[in-house]
This record gives C-alpha cells, sequence and structure tokens, in this order.
C-alpha cells in the first residue's frame, strides 16, 4: 500500500482540542495529532451550503414519523438541502478513497448516536437520533469506519478504530485493480485472526459471505463489498438509531443491492 489512508473528519474537530489518549494524557490538536498517520480531509456542510448558522444551533424535530432539521431561530427548514448535500458529498468522499470518518458528539448533522430529538413544541428532547448527514452517510457506506469524537477519549477504542481504517485501507487498496475469487479468498486468510480475535461473533456471518463466493453465486466485486460490510459492522461497538428521512430516497439494498445468497447462506 502507498500514501497513508485518508480520513474524512468533521471541520469543527479540527479547530477544537480532542482527549485522545484517556484522563491523563494532554490534550492535543486532531490535526497535529493524526496528520502523521492520516491524510486528514475536512467536510464543513455549513460553509459549502452556505447556511449561515452553526449545525450546534440547528434542532432534530419529529413530527410523527418525519425528522426535520429546523433551525429554531427562524423556523427554517434545512432538511431537504442536508440530505441532498449529505448524499452527494459522502458519494464524493468515497470516491476520493477515504478509509473512516471522525463524526462530532451529540450534533443534530454529524452526531452518530443519542442525538437529542424535540417532539413537537415539547421544550425536553429525547436522545435517541442521529445526525442528518450521519444518517446518510452510514446507510449509504455502512462498510466504512466510523466514530464518534466521545470516544476518542478511549485510548482502546481509538486504537480499536485505527485497526479498523487499516483493515479498509488494506481491502481497499488490493480492491482497486478489481476483486477475484482468489485475491478474496488471499484477504481473508490473511486477515481472519485479525478479524475474529477483534470479532468473534463475526465468523458466522463472513463464513456466509464466503461459503457464497465458493459457490460462484455471485460476482467476486459484490461478494467483497458483502465481506467489508459484514466485517465493519461486527467490529464497529457504535448502534446507530433508524430513522425516517423523508427527501433520502436511497437506502442500503438501492445503493449496492442486497444478496439474497448471502441472507441464505446465514440460516443454513
Amino acid at each position: 500500500m502507498t500514501g497513508n489512508p485518508k480520513l474524512a473528519v468533521c471541520s469543527c474537530l479540527l479547530k477544537k482540542r480532542i482527549r485522545r489518549d484517556g484522563e491523563n494524557a494532554e490534550f492535543r490538536d486532531l490535526n497535529q495529532d493524526w496528520s502523521e498517520s492520516f491524510e486528514l480531509v475536512e467536510v464543513c456542510p455549513e460553509v459549502e451550503l452556505g447556511m449561515g448558522v452553526s449545525s450546534s444551533a440547528l434542532r432534530l424535530i419529529k413530527d410523527r414519523e418525519r425528522i426535520s432539521l429546523i433551525n429554531p431561530e427562524n423556523g427554517e427548514d434545512h432538511t431537504e438541502a442536508m440530505a441532498k448535500y449529505a448524499e452527494e458529498k459522502s458519494d464524493e468522499l468515497v470516491a476520493s478513497g477515504i478509509s473512516g470518518f471522525v463524526f462530532s458528539k451529540d450534533s443534530p448533522v454529524f452526531g452518530l448516536e443519542r442525538v437529542k430529538v424535540y417532539r413537537g413544541d415539547s421544550p425536553k428532547a429525547v436522545q435517541d437520533g442521529s445526525g442528518l448527514f450521519a444518517k446518510v452517510f452510514t446507510t449509504l457506506y455502512p462498510h466504512i469506519p466510523v466514530i464518534d469524537e466521545g470516544k476518542l477519549t478511549d485510548p482502546y477504542q481509538v486504537e480499536h478504530f485505527f485497526a479498523r481504517v487499516q483493515f479498509f485501507h488494506k481491502w481497499h487498496t488490493i480492491g482497486m485493480t478489481g476483486w477475484t475469487e482468489s485475491k478474496l479468498e488471499k484477504f481473508h486468510n490473511e486477515n481472519q485472526i485479525f478479524l475474529y480475535e477483534r470479532a468473534p461473533l463475526s465468523r458466522k456471518s463472513i463464513s456466509a459471505v464466503m461459503s457464497v463466493l465458493s459457490k460462484g453465486e455471485e460476482h467476486p466485486e459484490n461478494v467483497a463489498f458483502y465481506y467489508m460490510t459484514e466485517a465493519q459492522k461486527s467490529l464497529s461497538e457504535t448502534t446507530i438509531n433508524t430513522i425516517n428521512i423523508q427527501p433520502l430516497e436511497r437506502t442500503v439494498e438501492q445503493h449496492i443491492g442486497t444478496s439474497d445468497n448471502i441472507k441464505q447462506s446465514q440460516v443454513m
């Protein structure tokens, strides 16, 4: 592999101090701390969309089954614009070759989990949502490692995320010249100890994927994608709540397809 893995990072995290190594460690700038190991790609929807308001000032407001991104000061609805931007920006970032994404905690745009959602006119919020951009990205690209800034205080979580990113980067680099059955088998054989030690419960789903590969039931490119999706799902310790985003029409199934062969293999 050549070059450092690319990491997409919320712009606010490149301008704030993040405790990386736990309670006894010195706070250091994320850009300074990680730039030697990763190529950091800044993402800032407020600037690119010309919103004129910080994402932290926005709210997720639920009305029946719809969740909207609203500026409570003037009632302006940013849902459709943000969903469209998130989809296009996610595609752009993945096409550029990112191997992971660092999201900001509690943000109605970038929060992975436990984001405040307001119901109607109630002044109280329930922390059961996901930021709009984060939800779009993780729905379209479930195979790419993500982490919440809140976990950067835990050195074990940081190390685990780094390992997931390197694992993905290796997979991505090998796959740039196209996947074949033999290449995916070789990748699996070289990395299964890493995968099964960190995510023992992945053995069943990964075995199902490899069974589909050996039977020739799917193109190796598709199987390689299913492989990394199942692997990262098992490696991830983040549970992302499901919310209904009306303007977003694409789903994981529409984006990559759902393999009935793999589903059948998992229950055999």
